[in-house]
């Protein structure tokens, strides 16, 4: 069990945005011997702790799976880490998994389907405010992608209500590289808000999450980077919002991760739009280039 849980900390501190298929076999090939041991005599609690660390691992081999474009299988995998983590003792891990699970589903095109999802992750009231915050988080962009504006706005107020609690030291550990790591909330809140519309609030979120995010989010980070530099055209600063989005090219190279890939493309039709057409072509050639 401990090296169930030695592997899942291990897959954690891997940044897999230039690759990672090395370490998805590694994950895969742990998952496989750890369902075997299941149907070993163990305690209870034991059992509890083993189902936990399974769909720990389980949980980040489905958002790898999710963020390479593989959303079939991805569904597949998350779905097996939350019968697991329902069997665990972590209602975080349990919410998270249905957070992850819920983002598969609004991705292809059923964001309502992903509201219902993060609604009965939150009828758990066990789960820690740092994690309630990040499912509102992500529920108000689904609501945002479900054309219920309202709604969006408020989980918003929701997930500020939750951090105003501010109990981190409740979170897992395993939520020190995610929920509670620095800078995730800020993330979390400015992409739904830029989802929602609320360009200036979105815009303090996004920028606030790129002076906090550490090592191991290149891929959080390019989604914030590549909003600011849409926002930050928007708001008429034409050669700011060009130096980010060279910015988000360069630092997108040899990043494998269908979410960057259309975040990317979004930020060109956003530059486009603001009518920099050389800009757009410049940043494409790019990224063919790159």
């Amino acid at each position: 069990m401990q090296a169930v849980e030695a592997a899942a900390d291990l897959y954690m501190r891997m940044d897999l945005a230039r690759g990672g298929n090395g370490a998805m076999a590694m994950a895969r090939g742990a998952l496989e011997w750890a369902v075997r041991l299941q149907g070993q005599p163990m305690s209870d609690a034991t059992r509890e702790r083993l189902a936990s660390a399974i769909g720990l691992l389980a949980d980040r081999l489905g958002w790898a799976t999710y963020d390479q474009g593989q959303i079939e299988p991805a569904t597949k995998i998350l779905t097996f880490a939350l019968d697991c983590s329902a069997r665990g003792a972590d209602r975080d891990l349990r919410a998270h998994t249905m957070l992850d699970l819920s983002v598969s589903f609004a991705d292809i095109g059923r964001p309502h389907d992903g509201v219902e999802i993060l609604r009965l992750a939150l009828g758990d009231e066990r789960i820690s405010s740092a994690e309630r915050a990040n499912v509102h988080a992500v529920a108000a962009r689904h609501c945002a992608a479900a054309g219920d504006r309202q709604a969006g706005v408020r989980h918003i107020g929701l997930a500020q209500e939750a951090l105003a609690r501010a109990e981190p030291a409740v979170a897992p550990d395993w939520a020190r590289h995610i929920t509670v790591s620095p800078g995730h909330h800020d993330s979390a809140l400015g992409l739904a808000l830029y989802e929602l519309g609320d360009h200036t609030r979105a815009h303090e979120r996004l920028a606030a999450a790129l002076e906090r995010l550490g090592e191991g989010r290149t891929r959080t980070g390019l989604r914030c980077l590549t909003r600011v530099a849409v926002l930050r055209m928007r708001e008429g600063d034409l050669e700011g919002g060009a130096s980010q989005a060279r910015r988000a090219v360069a630092q997108s190279s040899g990043v494998r991760s269908t979410r960057v890939a259309r975040d990317l493309q979004m930020m060109i039709d956003g530059v486009r739009r603001c009518g920099m057409a050389d800009l757009a072509r410049e940043l494409e050639q790019s990224i063919v280039a790159a």
